[in-house]
Parts: C-alpha cells; sequence; structure tokens
C-alpha cells in the first residue's frame, strides 16, 4: 500500500484516541480536518477537528487522505 503525505488542512479518515492513548473501542472511522502535528516520545500525533466540530487526537498511522484541503 502506497501511503500519501497528508498535510495541516487535509481531510482525513481517522480512529479517534482515547486519553490514555488505547483506540477508542467500538467508534468507527471518523472524517475531519488535520489541524495539528506533534511528538509524543517519538510517536507522531494528529490532532483532527472533527466534522461533529470537535477535537480529536489519533495517531498518524491511523489517518488515511480522503482529499486536499487547506487551513
Amino acid at each position: 500500500m502506497i501511503s500519501k503525505t497528508i498535510y495541516l488542512g487535509d481531510w482525513v479518515t481517522y480512529k479517534p484516541r482515547a486519553t490514555n492513548g488505547k483506540t477508542k473501542v467500538s467508534v468507527a472511522p471518523q472524517v475531519g480536518q488535520l489541524i495539528e502535528q506533534h511528538l509524543e516520545n517519538g510517536t507522531i500525533i494528529n490532532v483532527v477537528h472533527s466534522a461533529k466540530g470537535h477535537n480529536d487526537w489519533a495517531l498518524a498511522r491511523d489517518c488515511q487522505l480522503v482529499k486536499r484541503g487547506t487551513l
């Protein structure tokens, strides 16, 4: 599988993370706009503004590009 680079402002599908770092159980992939990326202990964390109007944290590996966007 070839992965495309995701940039700030892009629309992505993602699996939300709980505050303890685990993937939220029984949550279907969500759609949102990537608004922030940062490193935590060597792991890239994406902050995504969901279509529902709130911010979620997701691991970079759990995000897939839907379409290009801008902030």
